[in-house]
């Protein structure tokens, strides 16, 4: 193992301890046979396929504008498929479902649909959590500004329009 991968395999590690479950629900929102995908997805693969190719893949440092600053990026070639819609670009009468997949307390949009065009490359973000370092998130092609907002009670699973989306503060849908 690389230095770069040793540190993703700590922070898997730690993401576990330090945030239980969460790892393992990137993981099925990823995986293009599990039966929670959503957004950009890795078809083909199952959840424990994907951990593999994560945790032995040659990865480089990365930079983007779309990285928060406490955070470092990571890239590697893992193809998968894009599968994120800009909310402006759907009809405002349209209708997405508000999503918390991941159990984070905050909610993102998902419509059905069709995914957009496959990449070659992954991108993975470690970020601080209680003081250490954890796996944020990671995923085929570049990063996105997150569209996220904080979830209310009974939010999760409501239908709203696109237009009721984009006054919440959303901008992007997740495509399942």
């Amino acid at each position: 193992m690389n230095n770069i991968q040793t540190r993703i395999a700590r922070a898997v590690e730690t993401t576990r301890r330090v945030v239980p479950g969460y790892f393992e629900s990137t993981l099925d929102q990823r995986a293009g046979l599990s039966e929670k995908a959503a957004g950009s997805i890795y078809e083909g693969l199952s959840e424990s396929q994907l951990e593999r190719k994560l945790l032995t893949a040659d990865w480089e440092e990365y930079s983007h504008e779309a990285v928060l600053p406490e955070c470092v990026a990571y890239k590697a070639i893992i193809p998968g498929r894009l599968g994120i819609v800009e909310l402006s670009q759907l009809p405002a009468d349209a209708v997405v479902t508000l999503d918390d997949r991941k159990g984070t307390g905050k909610v993102s949009a998902v419509v059905e649909g069709v995914r957009g065009e496959e990449v070659d490359f992954t991108v993975l973000i470690l970020g601080p959590e209680q003081g250490e370092e954890v796996v944020y998130t990671f995923h085929p092609g570049d990063p996105v500004r997150s569209s996220q907002v904080q979830a209310q009670p009974g939010m999760h699973g409501r239908q709203v329009t696109v237009a009721e989306a984009l006054d919440m503060g959303l901008t992007t849908a997740k495509i399942v």
